[in-house]
This record gives C-alpha cells, sequence and structure tokens, in this order.
C-alpha cells in the first residue's frame, strides 16, 4: 500500500476496528477514523494515533441509514484524496431466532453488514485508482445456527456480495475477506455466557482464543499479495469445521 494514501475502518473507533486502527497507525498509514455514536472514543483514539505522527480525520457516518452513505462519503473525499484500502469491519451481534426477529432487526443487520458495506464499495471504486477492500465476515456462518438468523443471513450475504465485487472490480480494485472466529466477547445482554465462563476447550479445534494480531496479519498479507482476490481467509483456529459449543449455549 502507498504510504500516502487512506486507510478506512468502519467501527473504527471501538474493539476490532480500534485494534485495526492501531496497527495500521503504527505502520505509518493516514487513517480515516470511522464512528456512528462514540464519538467519545473516537476523539480519544485520535489523538492517541496522532501520536504516531500519522494523519487522521474523523469521519461519522450511520451505517444503520444507508441512504445516507453517498453523501457522508462525498464530504469525505473533500478531505481525502484516496482511500487505498476499506475494510468493512462494522457490526452489530444480537441475539433473535428466524421467527422471533422484528422487522427492525432485520433491516438493521441489512444495513450494517451489506447495504452500506456494498455502497461503500461502490463509492471507493469510483475512485478510479487503485484500492484494496477487505470484508470482514464470521468463521461460524458455516453452521446452521439459528440464534441470531438475521446476523447470520446478512453475514452470508456478504459473502456473496465479496465474490461478486471481486468480479466487477477487478482489475484495479481487489476483494477479499477475513472470517474470524472468537476474537472477542459478544456485546450482547442477553447472552449467557461471558468470556471467562468460556472453556478454551469449547472455542475451537484449536482451543485457544483466536488473537486480535492474527487478524491484521492477514489483513497484511491480502493487501501485500497481489494475485488474490474474490477469496476469504479462515482465522478461527477450525471453528469453521466444527461448530464450537460455545455458540450452542449462546
Amino acid at each position: 500500500m502507498n504510504s500516502a494514501g487512506w486507510v478506512l475502518v468502519t467501527g473504527g473507533a471501538k474493539r476490532i476496528g480500534a485494534f485495526l486502527n492501531q496497527e495500521f497507525a503504527k505502520s505509518g498509514k493516514n487513517i480515516v477514523l470511522h464512528y456512528n455514536r462514540s464519538e467519545t472514543a473516537a476523539i480519544a483514539l485520535k489523538a492517541q494515533l496522532e501520536a504516531l505522527n500519522i494523519n487522521v480525520i474523523l469521519w461519522q457516518a450511520n451505517l444503520d441509514e444507508p441512504e445516507t452513505i453517498a453523501q457522508r462519503f462525498q464530504a469525505l473525499r473533500t478531505q481525502v484524496s484516496h482511500i487505498e484500502l476499506l475494510v468493512n469491519s462494522a457490526s452489530v451481534f444480537s441475539q433473535g431466532t428466524l421467527l422471533e426477529s422484528s422487522l427492525r432487526q432485520i433491516q438493521s443487520n441489512l444495513n450494517i453488514h451489506l447495504t452500506s458495506p456494498w455502497l461503500l464499495i461502490q463509492a471507493v471504486a469510483k475512485q478510479n485508482m487503485p484500492c484494496q477492500i477487505i470484508n470482514i465476515s464470521d468463521a461460524n456462518i458455516t453452521h446452521r445456527y439459528t440464534n441470531k438468523s438475521a446476523y447470520f443471513i446478512s453475514k452470508k450475504a456478504q459473502e456473496t456480495l465479496t465474490e461478486l465485487a471481486a468480479i466487477e472490480c477487478a482489475p484495479i480494485v481487489r476483494v477479499n475477506a477475513i472470517a474470524p472466529g472468537f476474537v472477542l466477547a459478544a456485546i450482547d445482554s442477553k447472552a449467557t455466557q461471558t468470556t471467562a465462563q468460556i472453556d478454551n476447550k469449547d472455542i475451537n479445534l484449536l482451543q485457544r482464543q483466536v488473537p486480535l494480531a492474527d487478524l491484521y496479519s492477514a489483513i497484511e498479507f491480502l493487501t501485500k499479495n497481489t494475485s488474490i482476490t474474490g477469496q476469504t481467509i479462515q482465522i478461527d483456529g477450525g471453528s469453521h469445521l466444527q461448530c464450537p459449543a460455545y455458540m450452542l449455549k449462546n
């Protein structure tokens, strides 16, 4: 990646998004720090990243309102000339079976995991400059797990989005995805188990939590290998092969 370009990680003020921004900043990348409601966390992270002598621009956008994305991105482009890497990381993760999910819950999951990433891919591709797109999927969508149906169905749709975008955006833009397993405990008040309560043997075949650093190293690999597009890398300790026991308890 060109050090003069910018990296945009959606949901970049907290959790996985914040960690990725920290790693990109350490490598000298300029950061578009996206947030929705987490303004306090975004401002604090901006100060931390700027201490690494890189440029940081705050970008507020509600991905649950996809009709606003084009206008918000156009405003961003007045400040940033070239986004060289888009990481669609923002996510919601709430309980609800297929028959119980409300219309609002279904729409919110589709907006955040599919529609807004789709629109951002369109916007980045229209730069007509070399860039890369990486979607953050979920290794466990290989299983028929119904307790979070709106989440899993929207993530399955995102999987197809990755493949179709890779076809349409080539050869200037490469599009890939990473599919993490158990990295951080979900923020869900209805979850029956906390991270501390989950036994390592229930997490995945390797019986250990996936380190955040492994996600970044996979993204780094995808950005450097110029022959890969349309692929999803499972970073999950093997949980895509066998449904983890902890998932059946939540």
